[in-house]
């Protein structure tokens, strides 16, 4: 993270990177995961969902250390705009900011 901080918000949790602030409810977040994300990433979110078998590469597992390491900035641009030469697909402009950084919130919670 680069100047960042983080800030407790009564909804979960924000974090200002530079001049963008993140904030998500884990709890909101969850849902959103379960009926979008849980196919590929599984329901523990180890990368091992029902349609992970048919993919290549794999889905992210978001309870290893690799991805812990990723700032919440690499993350949600992973969300919204997908990742070139795999399966993870942009889901902005399918779910709201909102909805976006609810799903950071849960996948964030995988790593603890």
């Amino acid at each position: 993270m680069r100047n960042g901080f983080i800030l407790a918000a009564a909804s979960g949790m924000a974090l200002m990177v530079g001049s963008l602030a993140f904030a998500g409810d884990a709890a909101k977040g969850k849902a959103v995961y379960d009926k979008s994300c849980a196919t590929c990433h599984g329901a523990q979110g180890k990368g091992n969902g029902p349609a992970s078998s048919l993919m290549n590469p794999k889905p992210a597992d978001f309870t290893s250390e690799q991805v812990k390491k990723k700032s919440d900035e690499q993350l949600l641009n992973a969300i919204e705009s997908g990742l070139p030469g795999t399966p993870m697909a942009p889901w902005k402009g399918s779910l709201t900011p909102e909805q976006i950084q609810d799903v950071l919130a849960y996948v964030r919670s995988f790593g603890k």
